[in-house]
């Protein structure tokens, strides 16, 4: 699990960290290691927030408190739960609180900080996974059914989404497929595209079509396993549309 902390007390920083050490040891045989970033600043944090799975946080010195820099994750799409340490500032007392919103006071005591723990293990683990790209400016988390295919592009694999959307992804078709290989929804077409299966509307003389209209023409090993998939997938597939 990865957790970020920002805190502009470092004293206070420093302790968190430490607390998150000792329980990363404590947990490694069981939930595994906790990977910590530590923050002084929101700059800093806002970067790339979407890679963390929990965040403590407590801004008190100056703009934007921490009840702010919560509300920042949330416009900036962060679902993960937020920990908001109290000490100047009592976060309770606030209004429009954002959704999934913890608190602990300072100093954080272990036993509290333990079952916050706990529970964000519980989150993390029920969360669906996400899959990180990148392009040349930007780092992107999206669910494995938000990618309806990836074809190959000017050096680049051109990876489109289910929003019509595209990420011009850096590295080779190889890269992709390690990314993806966890996920048994994708399949290799000719050595270079890869397809979702999840989103094939029709298959029909070895030519696969997806729910953007997208054709690809699939070698024979590959249609016959394809067919087999999708055949099998049930009620996301429109069976008269699946044809030898």
């Amino acid at each position: 699990m990865h957790i970020a902390v920002c805190d502009d007390n470092v004293a206070d920083r420093k302790q968190t960290e430490r607390l998150l050490g000792r329980e990363s040891e404590s947990r490694i045989q069981t939930s595994g290691n906790l990977y910590v970033d530590s923050y002084g600043n929101v700059e800093a944090l806002m970067h790339a927030p979407m890679k963390y799975d929990l965040f403590f946080i407590d801004m008190t010195e100056n703009e934007p408190t921490g009840m702010e820099v919560a509300r920042m994750l949330r416009t900036a799409g962060v679902t993960s739960p937020i920990v908001l340490l109290v000490s100047k500032i009592d976060y309770r007392a606030e209004k429009n609180i954002p959704e999934n919103i913890y608190y602990l006071d300072k100093p954080v005591k272990k036993a509290e900080l333990s079952d916050m723990l706990d529970k964000a293990s519980e989150l993390f683990l029920s969360k669906p996974q996400t899959i990180e790209l990148r392009d040349e400016t930007k780092t992107y988390y999206v669910l494995p059914d938000q990618i309806v295919y990836a074809v190959p592009e000017d050096h680049v694999m051109k990876i489109r989404l289910s929003d019509g959307k595209d990420i011009a992804m850096l590295g080779s078709r190889d890269d992709l497929c390690r990314i993806l290989a966890t996920f048994d929804c994708f399949l290799l077409l000719s050595g270079k595209n890869i397809i979702n299966i999840n989103h094939v509307c029709k298959i029909k003389k070895r030519i696969v079509t997806m729910s953007d209209n997208a054709v690809f023409k699939a070698g024979l090993t590959e249609w016959k396993s394809l067919l087999q998939t999708v055949s099998g997938r049930g009620s996301r597939f429109i069976p008269e549309n699946l044809a030898d």
